[in-house]
């Protein structure tokens, strides 16, 4: 385990876990009221989601989330090298992706292509998602 920074906004200690897995998330822990968050990051964006808070009996009021997510994202640079330091990895492995338009990666959800199988032709006819089309003959 090791401490990230605390949380400004909130008081909660932020942490990685080194036994933690994917996808890439600090947990936010608060003891003196008693509550754990998990904030998921990216190594491409710089958005923060919450994952998760717990015990449901002590979950803090919207205001202080906000607070913390804004504190997360602040020291997003932090969250990232000691992810990478403890985890070794991005969290990227077998993830669809694509380089957009103005040159910046975007995380793809993965491809559900539609197919057809003709058995008298013993061809594969493939559709994706983004409407093109492919005929295998097997």
């Amino acid at each position: 385990m090791s401490r990230v920074c605390i949380s400004a906004g909130t008081g909660a200690g932020i942490y990685v876990f080194s036994d933690d897995h994917c996808p890439a998330h600090v947990h936010a822990r608060h003891r003196g009221e008693g509550w754990i968050a998990r904030v998921r990051f990216s190594f491409l964006e710089s958005t923060v989601e919450l994952i998760s808070i717990a015990p449901l009996k002590n979950i803090p009021l919207q205001r202080v989330v906000n607070r913390l997510l804004s504190d997360v994202q602040l020291r997003l640079p932090d969250c990232r090298r000691s992810w990478w330091l403890a985890r070794g990895t991005t969290c990227l492995a077998n993830q669809w992706a694509m380089v957009n338009k103005a040159g910046k990666i975007e995380l793809l959800p993965k491809p559900t292509p539609s197919a057809e199988y003709d058995p008298a032709k013993e061809q594969v006819r493939v559709i994706f998602r983004d409407g093109t089309k492919a005929q295998v003959k097997l």
